[in-house]
């Protein structure tokens, strides 16, 4: 209301003033006529004499509203009311034109909202940029002197990857937790929404029986008892207090962790306290300090850290630590994904600009003569190109609004394609922030793609466009532009076919990949006893035992075994290892890492995983039984290399652990994903019979997937299974039910997700290309319809004018290729990390992109050459 009455007060002013001004040109008129009048001229000439010396009355009144200020505000309102009546005039342009910009604004739109969550979202932490991720993993005794030591920082622990159950709260359940010392949520800043967070010293022996709730966890599981604070629950099998429960927004590390419960620190267990545990840190900068000093520091505090050591520790330890801004550590996996899509739909929507640059060049050329008797009455060139630059603009806000539907619509693409771990997928959402970059692709794009046609069209000669019909005329005007702008887009789709053309190319790559075992017909299910239970071996492995027997009388059961981490599943059960005759890793200053499974003897034949030497596990290989593993035969080649590995010894690297005796050698396995068979850091593989095996916690180890291989439905089976868990023990957990395939399929995601969006993409640039192109060739050849039929009378046959306007399409789309290849050739190379075995200039996919795109070439052409082939000539002449 208080900007309403100011301008009806002026809008009632400027009605006032346009009356007057009217009533002072008639007064003004009448004047001259009774002059004229009396000079004895008649009264028709008298009125035209007054007009005459009067002159252009529109101009004069143009003149006059200069005078009054803010006149440009009501010739916007007047070029948009003639612009939309235009565009309303002609739908077919208007449709096509704004369908082409709302696949690149909604492509860019979506695209954004993805880089808005997820790269340019503030954490929600007070002064977020003086929080740093200290880079590398530390053990708890590192951890408590680098947080004495320092003189720049407050640094704060915490674990990413420790699961617990929650039980005595009905069926029980595994959760994602974190460990953290007790001075987390202080450094980051955080409070809880119920209760409080964990104090200092916290995480000391006799006062870390606490548990911080998810705000999600309080809600599902505890109904959003406001009560809960101060309760006791069983996590682990140990009674915990409920502390806290923290608020809707805190997800850290992750927003799959739901509990989070102090770090254990005890500085009396050596093994505890310096061998195990090895974890990630952040850290506040503290006042007066900056990154640079932070960074600065880091190396120093490890070199001091390394004599308190109780066992020799290589001095390359985290030797290229650092301290990086929490945000950009975050989104470390994501970045370049997201840029590289964001580069992409850019493209898309550069590609929409050109279609509808090349449009309306064609539009103004029709209009020439609208536009040369709007210059007769008095329009200069800057009102006429202020005009067309206005239709532009609503052109653009019409693809911006009907781009934003779009929008809605790939975001949900987007969330079944793009992997589900990606970090702000489950919240992104069209907000104002992404309302406003579309509203300002509108205004941008608006004036990239109406600016050279609304030059163009201003630059009409007037006296040639008033004397001609202007068919001809138009025919030579701005082609040049048309073709420069379609062979533009031909270039741009060039550069997406080639991108998809690889990615697809690389994910058939990835299918062809054998991962070492057969996934077929085989369910997993996470059978996670509480650690408690297992620190007496022989429980964990008589309840296995037992579990495996009742499985396999299951009904359609063929084969069950089990193991402590799955292939492809991302786990990576690892310690360091002496091997026989190898003390260290080869090259490397540390103990070697090996990948530790811990399989059933069934394991390796259902798996289908091939036995090269020796022999697998029996039952024979039990606790008490002489130790024995079995080596991958990748492992077997780099430590023992033209030896015989049967035999041979491997042990845990710490204390004084026995040898275990090598007794088989398989084939390898792809452990961590299908591109991937281990992570640089692990330099080998070694299985061990589940009765003796061992973690990096020296601990029996607790949590194991069963895989069933059975033909029945497997939502039975695993219901016949969670009924054996609960009979053999309630508190037992069981989770995460998936077949083989599926995880195997899982492990693609990143380049299947990269792919389809690549591909449409791709699609939606040739489908622009191919419209540009057609509409050029079809605008070119009506315009040349009397020249078509001057050919004709003087001989030209029908095949002729085939030709001639099929090379016209075929010119264009060959200069477009040529420019895109050496673009393709330019930019594919960024792509190269998200490649698996193919080559970023790959010939063959450029290849097939050049026949594609020859093809789009006949087919757009095919019509409007078909059309000129047809041309009567009489019809022809006799239309000019």
């Amino acid at each position: 209301m208080a900007l309403w009455k100011p301008l009806s007060r002026w809008y009632g002013r400027r009605t006032e003033q346009e009356a007057e001004l009217e009533k002072e040109l008639r007064t003004d008129l009448e004047l001259e006529a009774e002059e004229q009048q009396e000079a004895g001229v008649s009264v028709e000439e008298a009125r035209y004499r007054a007009l005459r010396s009067l002159g252009n009355v529109a101009l004069v009144k143009e003149d006059v509203r200069k005078t009054w200020g803010w006149t440009w505000v009501e010739q916007f309102w007047q070029d948009l009311a003639y612009g939309v009546r235009g565009l309303r005039r002609n739908k077919g342009f208007t449709a096509v034109a704004a369908l082409s910009l709302a696949l690149g604004i909604g492509g860019n739109a979506a695209v954004f909202t993805l880089v808005n969550a997820v790269l340019l979202r503030r954490l929600p932490y007070p002064e977020p940029d003086r929080l740093v991720q200290v880079t590398g993993f530390y053990p708890k005794g590192a951890i408590v002197a680098m947080q004495q030591q320092s003189r720049t920082m407050d640094i704060a622990a915490y674990s990413t990857d420790s699961e617990v159950n929650l039980t005595g709260q009905g069926e029980a359940v595994r959760l994602m937790g974190s460990m953290v010392s007790a001075n987390l949520f202080a450094v980051l800043g955080a409070e809880a929404q119920l209760g409080r967070v964990m104090r200092s010293r916290k995480d000391q022996l006799g006062s870390d029986r606490v548990v911080v709730l998810s705000n999600a966890l309080w809600r599902r599981k505890f109904d959003s008892d406001p009560g809960i604070v101060g309760r006791m629950i069983a996590i682990d099998g140990a009674a915990r207090q409920v502390i806290g429960v923290m608020p809707a927004s805190f997800d850290f590390p992750s927003s799959n962790t739901q509990v989070w419960t102090p770090l254990h620190m005890d500085s009396s267990s050596s093994f505890d306290f310096w061998h195990t545990g090895f974890i990630p840190l952040i850290a506040r900068l503290r006042s007066g300090t900056t990154l640079q000093q932070a960074q600065g520091e880091v190396r120093p505090l490890i070199e001091g850290i390394l004599p308190l050591f109780p066992y020799p520790m290589a001095r390359a330890w985290n030797a290229d630590a650092t301290a990086v801004p929490l945000q950009q550590f975050l989104i470390r996996d994501v970045r370049a994904t997201l840029v590289v899509l964001q580069c992409a739909v850019a493209l898309v929507l550069l590609i929409a600009c050109c279609n509808v640059a090349s449009l309306l060049l064609a539009r103004s050329a029709v209009r020439q003569k609208e536009i040369a008797l709007r210059a007769a009455l008095g329009a200069g060139r800057g009102r006429v190109v202020r005009q067309l630059l206005t239709e532009s603009m609503v052109l653009g806000f019409a693809g911006a609004v009907t781009g934003l539907g779009l929008a809605y619509g790939v975001l949900s693409i987007f969330k079944v394609v793009l992997p589900a771990n990606t970090p702000g997928l489950a919240d992104v959402r069209i907000d104002p922030r992404v309302v406003v970059f579309a509203g300002f692709l509108a205004v941008a794009t608006g004036l990239v793609f109406g600016l050279l046609p609304a030059l163009s069209a201003s630059r009409w000669n007037l006296a040639t466009t008033l004397r001609t019909a202007g068919r001809r005329a138009a025919s030579t005007t701005g082609v040049s532009f048309r073709a420069a702008l379609i062979a533009g887009e031909v270039a741009l789709a060039v550069v997406l076919a080639v991108s998809a053309g690889l990615l697809v190319k690389s994910l058939w790559a990835l299918a062809q990949v054998n991962p070492g075992f057969s996934p077929q017909q085989i369910l997993t299910l996470r059978v996670s006893p509480n650690r408690s239970f297992c620190q007496q071996p022989s429980r964990c492995v008589a309840l296995y035992d037992e579990l495996l027997q009742r499985t396999q009388s299951i009904t359609g059961v063929s084969a069950v075994s089990a193991t402590n981490s799955l292939p492809l599943s991302g786990e990576i059960p690892a310690f360091p290892a002496e091997l026989e005759g190898h003390p260290d890793a080869p090259g490397q200053a540390l103990a070697p890492m090996l990948w530790a499974g811990a399989v059933t003897p069934e394991y390796f034949p259902m798996m289908r995983i091939p036995v090269l030497e020796g022999r697998v596990f029996t039952q024979a290989d039990g606790e008490n039984s002489e130790l024995v593993a079995i080596v991958s035969a990748a492992t077997a080649k780099r430590f023992w290399p033209g030896e015989d590995p049967i035999g041979k010894h491997v042990r845990p690297s710490w204390g004084q652990q026995p040898w275990r005796t090598v007794v088989g050698v398989v084939g390898d396995v792809r452990q961590y994903r299908v591109a991937t068979e281990l992570p640089d850091w692990i330099n080998g593989v070694v299985y061990m019979p589940y009765p003796q095996a061992v973690g990096i916690d020296r601990q029996l180890p607790s949590s194991m997937t069963l895989l069933v291989r059975s033909d029945r439905d497997s939502q039975y089976v695993a219901g016949e299974i969670r009924g054996l868990v609960t009979e053999l023990n309630p508190t037992v957990p069981v989770g995460d039910v998936r077949s083989l395939e599926a995880v195997v399929s899982s492990s693609k995601s990143q380049e299947r997700s990269m792919m389809w969006l690549f591909l449409s993409f791709a699609a939606s640039a040739v489908l622009l290309a191919a419209i540009g192109t057609y509409g050029v060739v079809s605008f070119s050849t009506t315009q040349r319809m009397y020249e078509m039929g001057v050919r004709v009378a003087l001989g030209a046959t029908r095949r002729n004018l085939f030709a001639m306007v099929l090379k016209l399409s075929l010119r264009l789309v060959l200069i477009g290729l040529a420019i895109g290849v050496v673009l393709a050739f330019a930019l594919t190379r960024t792509l190269a990390t998200f490649l698996y075995r193919v080559s970023a200039r790959d010939p063959l996919i450029f290849l097939a992109v050049a026949l594609l795109l020859v093809s789009v070439a006949v087919v757009a052409g095919f019509v409007p050459a078909r059309r000129a082939a047809r041309v009567d000539p009489m019809t022809a002449l006799r239309a000019e």
